[in-house]
């Protein structure tokens, strides 16, 4: 039974909206993900991969349990396109663009249950319209996987605790272990589905039930490859989430940190769209709490922003962190919304000028070219220029055939490298502390007595590592350049040629 207090509380769903089972705004969203995902599949050959995507791509060459700053899901679809297109752009990038329709038709799926159909189609429209979901849905990165695991999970929680089926507690349990698979952020899931059945008094008896035991194992199941990985690796991955916490020797609280980690919250989202979610989770919490869907969704949104914005009082981490809890954030923000729009017209143009600059926003950043921003505004910078600069490896290599052995500085130049130049060789890094990058756990290079290699880096003002000059005394400078694409200098490199006498 529900609390009289709760029945009276302002209902969730929008006026004028109402979850029906018709199929005209089904045949809407399948057109509208079908038409996105056709152009998807289409424009993700005409730009290059990011650094991020031929790390994960190379590391689809190691097919292993789990990677030293990642789960093993990203790698294993990257395997399973490549499987099916070859070591091709759109081989990486295929399930991307797969999973970006799924998670979007697993949202509007939810947002049709939670909230109406004409909120559904809303919430699909927004998802494909903010920025980091937009150019997010063309690239291979553990996002994807992320938000399409997170957004299904959400689904199966909300049919399991009104049918208190056991079978799915455990596919519940196995969709939250698949999504932690690709981003450890999704074991954040288990908090927030405890949070809602602690603050639902109806299903208050389930945090402690046969229902929860079944998650919890299911769960353990699905991490198996990652806990077996850790034990054969020395629990590298502590060390690697401590690293990327920001808190390495001890916590400062510095609340500039915090608003740097708001203000790119916001700025990935667009600005009125970003204070537009801040005034809807917000209006929810104050009005809408008592609702079991309000309730449902602020406890898949505030759990995560709370843990990401507690660490960033000492350090701010990256905009996409926090990037599941968008799934909750969209359905909230589209009602809310819509309830304003209905108490005042006016509010739609205010509603209608966030849509229309988010849209924009998205559009021009699938081609930034013909505003001839210079490289350090380029929003775009990280996927431009690389053919350029495999061009200026590849006359380097031809010039000095003896130089076997390629080198990066960096894992963004060494996969690169690995990825973009004929016949794909393989490369690596200067010798490093175990456990301080993917490369590290992979076998090195072997040095003969008159090996030779060509060491590339981004940092020209940088000395050269130590570890580098203790294999390779003498290092020259071959190539100093500055990748270029449509005319403009992107990222400066140096090619040096090292050799041991």
């Amino acid at each position: 039974m529900i609390a009289n207090s709760e029945l009276s509380a302002p209902p969730f769903i929008a006026p004028g909206d109402r979850p029906t089972r018709a199929f005209g705004p089904l045949l809407v969203a399948a057109a509208i993900l079908g038409a996105l995902t056709l152009f998807r599949l289409w424009y993700v050959t005409r730009i290059e991969l990011v650094p991020d995507e031929a790390y994960y791509w190379v590391w689809s060459k190691h097919l292993a349990a789990s990677y030293r700053d990642k789960g093993p899901a990203v790698a294993w679809v990257i395997a399973l396109g490549n499987w099916l297109f070859g070591d091709t752009v759109f081989g990486v990038r295929f399930f991307a663009v797969m999973f970006s329709a799924g998670t979007s038709w697993q949202l509007f799926v939810l947002a049709r249950r939670l909230a109406g159909e004409r909120s559904a189609l809303w919430c699909l429209i927004l998802a494909n319209i903010i920025p980091l979901l937009a150019v997010g849905s063309l690239l291979m990165t553990i996002d994807i996987l992320s938000l399409f695991c997170w957004a299904w999970g959400m689904n199966v929680f909300w049919t399991a605790i009104h049918s208190r089926k056991l079978w799915q507690w455990l596919a519940l349990g196995l969709i939250v272990g698949l999504g932690f698979l690709a981003k450890f952020t999704n074991g954040l899931q288990l908090l927030c589905i405890v949070a809602f059945l602690c603050w639902s008094k109806p299903h208050r008896s389930l945090v402690i039930s046969k229902f929860t035991v079944a998650l919890g194992l299911a769960f353990g199941i699905a991490i198996l490859p990652i806990v077996w990985w850790n034990v054969h690796t020395g629990w590298i991955h502590a060390a690697a989430l401590h690293s990327r916490s920001g808190v390495e020797t001890s916590f400062h609280i510095r609340p500039p940190e915090l608003l740097r980690f708001i203000g790119g919250q916001i700025l990935v989202l667009s600005p009125l769209i970003g204070l537009g979610m801040i005034a809807a989770i917000t209006g929810t919490c104050w009005k809408n709490h008592r609702d079991l869907q309000a309730r449902f969704l602020l406890c898949h949104c505030l759990p995560v922003y709370a843990v990401f914005g507690f660490f960033s009082l000492n350090h701010a981490g990256k905009e996409n962190w926090a990037a599941p809890a968008l799934i909750a954030g969209i359905v909230v923000l589209t009602v809310f919304w819509r309830r304003l729009a209905a108490a005042s017209p006016r509010w739609r143009w205010g509603i209608g000028a966030a849509l229309g600059l988010s849209c924009l926003a998205s559009v021009v950043l699938h081609n930034t070219d013909y505003l001839h921003l210079p490289s350090k505004y380029e929003p775009l910078r990280r996927a431009q220029g690389w053919a350029d600069f495999t061009e200026h490896v590849q006359r380097a290599r031809t010039e000095h055939q003896e130089a076997t052995l390629l080198i990066g500085n960096h894992y963004s130049q060494a996969s690169m490298m690995q990825f973009y130049l004929p016949g794909q060789p393989v490369t690596y890094l200067p010798e490093q502390p175990y456990g301080q990058n993917q490369f590290t756990l992979w076998p090195s290079y072997q040095i003969k007595e008159h090996s030779q290699a060509l060491f590339v880096t981004d940092k020209p003002g940088d000395a050269l590592p130590p570890s580098l000059l203790h294999d390779f005394p003498k290092c020259e400078v071959v190539d100093d350049f500055w990748s270029q694409h449509q005319g403009r200098d992107m990222t400066h490199f140096i090619i040096y040629l090292c050799h041991r006498d």
